[in-house]
């Protein structure tokens, strides 16, 4: 096995791996990616047997083969390499040979035998805008649960199906929807369209937290769109060279909807970076054990305060249009600031509630994108 390669592409073909490959295993294998050649180009396969990247590379191919080799050592091997070209010959040892200009390494590797294989795609695939599949991972991604126990929760709920509020006739007919949530928040990001731009996933399907992080980097990969297709318990995705499978969660993800309030509470509008910076000043005497911000609505103004014994206080005051009766509700800060980060408007839209009921927080003028937060014992 035999083949010549241009080292930058080298470099980023198995950089793109190691975010996928298990680097603590006691399956050795899984540290490592495949390496095949092809008729011009090489395929670099890399898998933790729940998710899976398959990427194509042109390549001068000498003579056809395939090994495994550590992708992190690879990597690490390559990006030390000084020089243009590649020449990367595998001996019959299994070891294998880099070769640049007077540079010369070696890197065991292990035969393909035990190494997972892919079933073949026979997937109905949907091309989807990437800009979209960006919004709705980074609206979302940050209130996925963290809890194992709750495997359900460890990732995003992706579901496309009719808008019940619009004709199916008219151009806005179907709706997609991500949402996730840990129990105390919930993201839910709502697209509109006329479903041809839809994965056909009307019964909702689970995307795993480590699955999700692969498809943003994906999406992000340059190119207008993204092919997804779900069958068997797998998402697939293929984007130009590129396909990155991905095993769905199985289990039953509990009902968003019941979980965004269905009545109107009292709602301020707020300059944006004006209540993202406030927000920041509180976490600054903010920790583990108290990260409760009280905010205090009041005729024309909003009060905020987090108090540590520890640390000490922060306290501020915005000028806001309000005028009715008084609310006062605690929050943890950090819920509040990933809400607030990933919005792009000018102004927040920010709903309080009485008692232990949600804070909703959205972007002025647009619908599509709301953050649920139940609120802390003061």
């Amino acid at each position: 096995m035999e083949f010549k390669i241009k080292r930058d592409v080298f470099l980023e073909s198995v950089q793109k791996t190691l975010g996928i490959v298990e680097r603590n295993t006691v399956t050795p294998i899984l540290n490592n990616i495949l390496i095949r050649t092809g008729k011009d180009r090489i395929t670099i396969i890399a898998t933790d047997r729940e998710i899976g990247l398959t990427s194509y590379y042109d390549a001068e191919i000498i003579s056809d083969g395939e090994i495994t080799l550590s992708a992190r050592n690879l990597f690490e091997m390559i990006r030390e390499i000084d020089g243009n070209e590649i020449n990367f010959k595998k001996n019959e040892n299994n070891q294998v040979n880099l070769i640049c200009r007077k540079i010369v390494c070696n890197i065991p590797g292990i035969p393909v035998d035990d190494f997972p294989v892919f079933p073949d795609d026979d997937v109905i695939f949907t091309k989807v805008k990437n800009i979209n599949i960006k919004e709705m991972i980074d609206k979302t991604f940050f209130a996925m649960s963290k809890d194992e126990m709750r495997a359900n929760l460890n990732g995003v709920f992706l579901q496309s199906e009719k808008n019940n509020e619009q004709p199916a006739a008219q151009a806005e007919g179907h709706v997609m929807r991500m949402a996730a949530t840990d129990g105390n928040r919930l993201s839910l990001v709502t697209l509109k369209g006329d479903g041809s731009e839809f994965p056909n996933v009307d019964d909702g399907i689970i995307l795993p937290r480590k699955g999700v992080g692969e498809i943003r980097k994906l999406a992000d990969d340059g190119g207008d769109y993204t092919e997804i297709g779900v069958k068997g318990g797998i998402c697939v995705l293929r984007r130009d060279d590129t396909v990155l499978r991905v095993s769905l969660i199985d289990s039953n993800y509990p009902d968003y909807k019941k979980v965004v309030p269905a009545d109107g509470g009292i709602q301020v509008m707020l300059d944006r970076d004006q209540f993202l910076h406030s927000l920041r000043l509180m976490s600054v005497v903010s920790s583990e054990k108290n990260r409760g911000v009280k905010i205090k609505i009041m005729e024309g103004s909003m009060a905020l305060n987090l108090t540590n014994a520890d640390i000490g206080e922060a306290n501020e005051e915005m000028d806001i249009s309000y005028r009715g009766a008084e609310i006062e509700a605690a929050y943890n800060v950090n819920y509040l600031i990933d809400a607030i980060q990933v919005i792009k408007e000018k102004d927040v839209s920010f709903e309080m509630r009485e008692g232990l009921r949600p804070c909703v927080i959205s972007e002025a003028g647009n619908a599509n994108y709301i953050s649920v937060i139940m609120p802390l014992k003061m």
